[in-house]
């Protein structure tokens, strides 16, 4: 892949960030190695515009040596950039925190599920289902502890009887 077609890759993945979060101006150039689409690009906010285009930026605020495989990773949430940085592995000259503003700006947004409208619904479903089932059975229970005392009234003359019969022999 060379230099354009993986610069045009990272820009329509991490290319576009919120504004508004941005109050300083920077200039930060970025460095890939290590690869065959090894190149320079820049990522600014200057006068209240934020671009990222394949050239170098002489005057920049930060600059960063990575692998491409390495910023990837970063970019993608998949390595922590302080980790990569004290491993060696990601080089920062100029302003540290420029640079990870930038990759906490271009990090790839964490997708938060939703829960599906069928799941929401069955799990709705099962509630209701094991709502009715417990009155059911706290139906049955009251019905049975009103069938045993009338049963037991009934039943205690029918002892008396067999008792006083067994008390005559």
């Amino acid at each position: 892949m060379t230099f354009q077609e993986k610069f045009d890759e990272l820009k329509k993945k991490y290319g576009k960030i919120d504004e508004k979060k941005l109050t300083d101006s920077f200039a930060i150039q970025i460095n890939m190695t290590e690869d065959e689409s090894h190149g320079t690009f820049y990522a600014a906010y200057v006068n209240g515009v934020f671009a990222v285009e394949p050239y170098d930026y002489r005057d920049h605020t930060a600059m960063i040596t990575v692998p491409v495989a390495v910023l990837e990773d970063v970019l993608a949430g998949k390595a922590d950039p302080v980790a990569k940085f004290l491993a060696g592995e990601l080089a920062v000259e100029g302003n540290v925190d420029h640079a990870l503003m930038l990759v906490e700006l271009m990090k790839a947004p964490k997708k938060v599920r939703k829960p599906r409208a069928k799941k929401a619904e069955s799990a709705a479903v099962k509630a209701e289902a094991a709502e009715a089932k417990a009155e059911k059975k706290a139906e049955k229970k009251t019905v049975k502890k009103a069938e045993k005392p009338a049963d037991a009234a009934a039943d205690a003359p029918k002892k008396k009887a067999t008792r006083a019969k067994k008390s005559e022999k």
